[in-house]
């Protein structure tokens, strides 16, 4: 029986390989957050999480990543093989996500008033 979406995406959440992953791409967003301009929609919450995520990365990501393996650029990606658990998405596809969910991950609502 083939294991649930579910299932293998949080597998990956809790990899070690890919906490360290999510961290070094988390604290690449976070500089650019830091370096947005100050009228940036939501600065001032972005910038805030930006200097969590700065302050401690690790922690950061470990919570951060439920959130980021449920991302489109994650979806499909994700394999269990012998090896354990591996995805396919670059670098490139993880830090987007990042960015499209920095808000949600610093709290903010941005949904229609």
């Amino acid at each position: 029986m083939p294991m649930s979406e579910s299932t293998l995406q949080m597998q990956l959440a809790k990899d070690p390989v890919w906490l360290q992953r999510l961290t070094y791409l988390m604290i690449q967003e976070a500089r650019i957050i830091k370096a947005e301009g100050l009228r940036t929609p939501y600065h001032a919450e972005r910038t805030k999480y930006a200097s969590t995520v700065l302050s401690n990365a690790a922690m950061a990501a470990q919570q951060a990543s439920s959130v980021i393996v449920g991302g489109p650029n994650i979806l499909g990606t994700v394999d269990l093989a012998d090896n354990g658990i591996t995805t396919s998405a670059t670098d490139a596809a993880i830090l987007d996500q990042v960015s499209l969910f920095w808000n949600t991950l610093a709290g903010i609502d941005t949904g229609p008033a």
